[in-house]
């Protein structure tokens, strides 16, 4: 059994569901073994990247067009898998006993307060505009909360003829009077980890040009975070460098982030 091949689009349609105990896969619609479809070796990975994703499996065995077995859990999330989409890929299997890659470890980056600040005047329901004592640090993107309303979206930092203020996203409610001296919370999306291993072959090299995703052909591991000042940070490493990668599972190389 070969650990890895050159095919990042085994076909894969219908549905499948986990006995997490037996590790044994149940699929509808599906077509396991035949010729172009799951084999034993390749890595079965469920979910949707653009929805809610479970992680990789080596596949062990094949009993039938509707029925295989993984080799461990140990890349997924633990989450339950029933009805779901999947891919089929020949990548490297050794990533999948990786816990870097396990899905277990991966999160999505969450708001966490950076700065506390006040209002340096009176301001009125219904407006984007806050004026502050300070922006230092504030940037768009971040997101400020006052006494009287929810977190809402910085859009723009500035200074004006009454001093710094921000500009939001949406107005504050029509009734949040502001008042001068008024506690502001700024908060920014930061932390998170996500590593998946991508096929990338000719094209998604020429896309991925002058980007953070630069990189070559091959199979290739890519971890995405943000770091403290908001900023999406992309680590690559190739793990297989090699032509003639065919690619067509989702999500395309680059992804979108």
């Amino acid at each position: 059994m070969a650990l890895w091949g050159n095919n990042d689009a085994v076909g894969s349609g219908g549905t499948v569901s986990l006995n997490y105990g037996t590790g044994v896969v149940t699929g509808s619609g599906t077509t396991f073994g035949e010729t172009g479809a799951a084999q034993e070796g390749d890595v079965i990975r469920f979910g949707d990247r653009a929805g809610t994703y479970f992680g990789d499996a080596v596949i062990v065995s094949i009993a039938s067009t509707i029925s295989l077995t993984i080799g461990s859990t140990a890349g997924l999330s633990g989450a339950a898998i029933a009805a779901t989409s999947f891919n089929v890929s020949q990548l490297p299997k050794y990533t999948v006993l990786d816990s870097s890659y396990s899905e277990v470890n991966a999160a999505s980056a969450s708001y966490s307060a950076v700065k506390r600040t006040r209002t340096s005047q009176i301001g009125y329901g219904g407006t984007t505009h806050i004026p502050l004592v300070s922006t230092d640090d504030i940037l768009v993107g971040d997101t400020i909360e006052g006494p009287t309303w929810n977190a809402i979206n910085v859009s723009a930092v500035g200074v004006g003829t009454y001093g710094a203020f921000v500009t939001l996203g949406s107005a504050i409610g029509a009734a949040a009077t502001v008042s001068a001296g008024a506690a502001i919370t700024v908060s920014r999306e930061q932390g998170g980890y996500d590593k998946y291993a991508y096929g990338v072959a000719a094209a998604g090299v020429a896309a991925a040009s002058g980007t953070q995703f630069e990189t070559g052909v091959g199979w290739v591991g890519v971890t995405t975070y943000r770091d403290s000042s908001g900023s999406l940070r992309v680590k690559k490493e190739i793990l297989v460098a090699m032509s003639g990668i065919t690619t067509g599972n989702t999500p395309a190389y680059p992804p979108a982030v």
